[in-house]
């Protein structure tokens, strides 16, 4: 069974998020008392987490620690570097993370948050966290199949069989609309062009911003080993289009205000023909990449979501 060390959670613990918007904050009297009890004990937990990372913010102090790079640069995640060791010994420490994420921005590698890894055996759970367990989520196969999940991270199994990895991220350093233990974090097209994201965006529409910052090459080679040979022509000439709008709409929109209804329809438009030309060519790897929340709206609740200093 995995050993969990929990660290202790002082109510006053500190944590630098940005503030809630003025929509928020008018919503905030209907909350219930148990509800801003375990939202109290959410920030707690991640204000733990980030102090107990803070001492990665350079990647590498977290090389000479031991952290090495797994897998690749997720659009909506950066890059996890892991520590095989912590790892291994499936600790559950808050301030002792077994791997980290980066991203890079503006040529140097910037640290977003942690992610806790745990090993389980058969008949085993994740710890319980502030929220309940529904953070956590499990892996089972190769970094590249677990890479092309629509989303990357699933439901937990009641009756769990089976040796498996629970996994838990948590945002400490940019701000996740989807909140602090989504796995996947779409602000992060934006952060990587140092942009902010608008009040309510479309997955569709971050994916696209994402190929503007180096994301092409990801799904290039994610689809690559999907499709049989590679596939045609057609669904790269989609994506090189696709890529080719979101620089035009950066350039064109400069670094200031927030992204117009129009600009954000161009996005979302792109990504559309891109998978459309890619279910032209396989219509179930198109399903797989598409997910079932790309066309969903991301509701963006924080004032500010660039990553905290």
């Amino acid at each position: 069974m995995a050993a969990i060390a929990m660290t202790t959670l002082p109510c006053a613990i500190a944590l630098s998020v940005p503030s809630f918007s003025a929509d928020a904050q008018q919503h905030a009297g209907h909350v219930s008392d148990s509800a801003v009890t375990a939202s109290a004990e959410a920030a707690a937990f991640v204000a733990a987490a980030r102090a107990g990372s803070e001492r990665y913010r350079d990647r590498n102090a977290a090389i000479a620690a031991g952290f090495r790079r797994l897998g690749r640069d997720f659009p909506s995640m950066g890059e996890h570097w892991a520590h095989p060791g912590k790892v291994i010994a499936g600790r559950f420490e808050v301030g002792d993370p077994a791997m980290l994420t980066y991203a890079s921005i503006d040529g140097k590698p910037v640290l977003l948050g942690v992610v806790y890894a745990i090993p389980l055996g058969p008949g085993e759970h994740p710890p319980v966290i502030p929220g309940g367990p529904s953070p956590w989520h499990e892996h089972n196969g190769t970094v590249d199949e677990e890479s092309f999940l629509p989303e990357h991270g699933g439901d937990h199994v009641e009756t769990p069989t089976g040796t498996r990895l629970a996994i838990l991220h948590v945002w400490t350093l940019l701000p996740n609309p989807a909140g602090p233990f989504a796995a996947e974090n779409w602000a992060l097209p934006f952060a990587r062009l140092r942009l902010e994201p608008p009040m309510a965006f479309s997955e569709a529409a971050a994916r696209t911003l994402a190929l503007a910052s180096g994301s092409e090459e990801f799904y290039s080679n994610l689809l690559e080993g999907a499709l049989p040979n590679g596939g045609s022509g057609d669904w790269r000439a989609a994506l090189t289009e696709a890529a080719a709008g979101a620089a035009a709409v950066v350039a064109s929109r400069g670094t200031a205000g927030s992204f117009s209804p129009t600009e954000l329809e161009a996005l979302e438009k792109a990504w559309s023909v891109f998978i459309a030309a890619l279910a032209r060519e396989n219509a179930a790897v198109a399903r797989r990449l598409e997910g079932s929340k790309v066309a969903k709206s991301v509701h963006h609740h924080l004032s500010r979501s660039t990553i905290q200093h």
